[in-house]
């Protein structure tokens, strides 16, 4: 093998080491407030950002070349940096770094244990992956949800989010839904509960939402003061699957129309086509669905079929009364779909 074949094959071999690390800075780029600050006071000089946000200058000036040799900031002959055009249009798709990046990296990191039989779960950051999954759910999620509820038979007047992460689905609906009295969100992670608190006290809703940190299954306990008559349910079965099995599935959500018969649900999951190289192997599947799929047997949750939810659904003894997917120009790939479910008759 000659030099220059083997200098080619090389940079082939390092794409992946290369997007790794840029995976890492952009998720930091975002993180620290320097893009923030950039995008706030556009050349600066590197000793002003410094000064500013307290930043070890010497490192400072490492990361920003960094970011400048890959395209993500502008730098001047006076060192005066900018974002460029390539980093103003990254900004929509924070959230998935912050999921992806932020919560997830851990679990990467711990994917060769993990892989040992007899091993526990890899690690993950809960309140990283909810932010992030919150800030996707700008995109995908809510708008799903809203479909699905205009679909309902009845008006959803008092909302319980399972697994409300920083708490921003359920800010989104108090201020879109009039008819909304109060809305109830339980989520695992208790930095998560502080994040959504902090959120629904900057926009004076303490009086309508009511944060609570606990599992799913707190929904069923009968000492609190849940009433809710909407129920949303996204990406929450299938980790309830993963730990507890489909029979703990089937029995949640008896359990949760039990207490609460007049309850409509909106749940949401992603369709588990890991095995599909058609799905997987080609745009958003490649990008997002692939690493997102694999992530999850690492982590105690497990994807499934729509087939195998709605079997769910009805040995739960509910009824399926709509079923979505994402807007395609969000996401063609169909993976994620809604359902709007009731108690059978």
């Amino acid at each position: 093998m000659t030099a220059a074949t083997f200098e080619t094959g090389l940079v082939n071999a390092l794409q992946p080491v290369r997007f790794h690390a840029l995976a890492i800075a952009l998720y930091q780029f975002f993180e620290t407030g320097l893009f923030t600050y950039l995008k706030e006071k556009p050349c600066t000089s590197l000793a002003t950002v410094s000064a500013d946000l307290e930043m070890d200058s010497w490192r400072l000036e490492a990361f920003v070349l960094y970011l400048r040799n890959e395209g993500y900031v502008e730098l001047d002959e006076n060192s005066r940096v900018s974002l460029s055009q390539t980093a103003i249009d990254l900004e929509p798709f924070r959230p998935w770094y912050t999921m992806m990046i932020g919560g997830y990296t851990p679990t990467w990191m711990g994917m060769g244990k993990a892989l040992m039989a007899k091993s526990g779960p890899a690690p993950r950051d809960l309140r990283q992956v909810g932010v992030g999954s919150c800030g996707i759910s700008n995109y995908d999620a809510i708008p799903l949800t809203r479909r699905l509820m205009a679909l309902s038979p009845t008006a959803c007047t008092r909302l319980l989010d399972l697994g409300c992460g920083n708490g921003m689905y359920l800010v989104y609906f108090c201020l879109a839904l009039e008819g909304l009295e109060h809305a109830w969100g339980i989520e695992p992670s208790a930095e998560s509960c502080e994040d959504a608190r902090k959120l629904v006290t900057q926009h004076g809703l303490d009086d309508r939402v009511s944060i609570i940190h606990g599992t799913a299954a707190s929904a069923l306990k009968v000492d609190n003061e849940l009433s809710p008559n909407f129920a949303v349910i996204g990406f929450v079965l299938h980790e309830i699957l993963g730990q507890a099995g489909r029979q703990g599935v089937v029995d949640f959500l008896k359990g949760l129309v039990g207490r609460f018969p007049e309850l409509s649900l909106v749940v949401i999951e992603v369709d588990g086509k890991l095995a599909d190289i058609k799905h997987m192997g080609d745009g958003l599947g490649l990008a997002y669905y692939n690493p997102y799929s694999t992530l999850h047997p690492f982590t105690l949750q497990k994807l499934e079929s729509p087939s195998f939810w709605e079997a769910v659904f009805h040995d739960a003894g509910l009824k399926i009364l709509a079923c979505l997917t994402t807007d395609t120009n969000v996401d063609s790939t169909g993976l994620e779909i809604g359902y709007l479910l009731r108690c059978a008759d």
